[in-house]
């Protein structure tokens, strides 16, 4: 459980499937050397309809052995696909389109379609031998109706970019996350840029995240940022979020 005199980092890789399992397979190892563990494993259940993860047992057997050594298992959505209709006004379109590129799975759901959409995900993740405590929605976005769906399905807490939200009713916490964009040479060039900075004036916070994707450590400078971020980081507790959250 939390406790306020605690410096804890939490670290995740999200988009875990078995489409992007070279990749995270890289990133884990990057991890392990730097002494990162546990880790909290992101898993899309049907990455952008590539094949549901319980369909592939070596997938299953690569989550298991993850398991074992400690890590969380988190359900990401469902394929981490926005199919909603389109918005109204350039926030939105801002929010959908540039933000993420289509990613925002949960952004604009209603709690039916919500609830629907994170049951199945969470019965393919059963299938495969997980049970996820925890949901994180693709890119961080949650719909209210999403969130009022959460409140009655079997998950101890959600987050957002910058909270841990437990689901009964403890007080949120405070948890800014840092992460990058690598979909772009101009995206990649800033994120090092605003990452630094962000740690800088968030260094004093008691729960810090560093969220990671696959393709992040394909590039140097990315690379080289998580190394230099997570070495500042080493005096702080290494843990998931789901051992903050009350209860357990």
């Amino acid at each position: 459980m939390w406790g306020a005199d605690r410096r804890v980092l939490c670290v995740s890789l999200h988009d875990v499937a078995p489409a992007t399992i070279r990749d995270c397979a890289d990133t884990l190892a990057f991890l392990d050397a730097l002494r990162i563990s546990p880790v909290a494993l992101l898993v899309v259940p049907d990455y952008h309809g590539s094949g549901r993860v319980d369909r592939d047992r070596r997938f299953c057997d690569f989550l298991c052995s993850r398991v074992e050594r400690g890590d969380e298992i988190v359900l990401h959505g469902l394929r981490h696909e926005d199919t909603a209709a389109p918005g109204r006004g350039l926030g939105d379109w801002f929010e959908r389109r540039v933000y993420t590129a289509g990613e925002g799975e949960f952004s604009r759901l209603n709690g039916d379609t919500a609830r629907r959409r994170i049951l199945r995900g969470l019965a393919v993740l059963r299938c495969a031998g997980c049970y996820p405590e925890g949901f994180v929605a693709p890119a961080w976005l949650m719909s209210l109706g999403t969130l009022n769906a959460l409140e009655s399905l079997p998950f101890r807490y959600c987050a957002t970019r910058d909270f841990i939200v437990p689901l009964r009713g403890a007080p949120r916490i405070s948890a800014p996350s840092m992460v990058v964009s690598t979909r772009s040479p101009w995206r990649r060039a800033l994120s090092p840029l605003w990452n630094r900075l962000r740690l800088q004036r968030r260094s004093d916070q008691a729960v810090l995240r560093v969220a990671l994707h696959p393709k992040d450590i394909r590039y140097p400078d990315i690379r080289t940022l998580w190394h230099d971020v997570l070495l500042r980081l080493a005096d702080r507790e290494v843990t998931t979020e789901v051992r903050l959250v009350p209860g357990r």
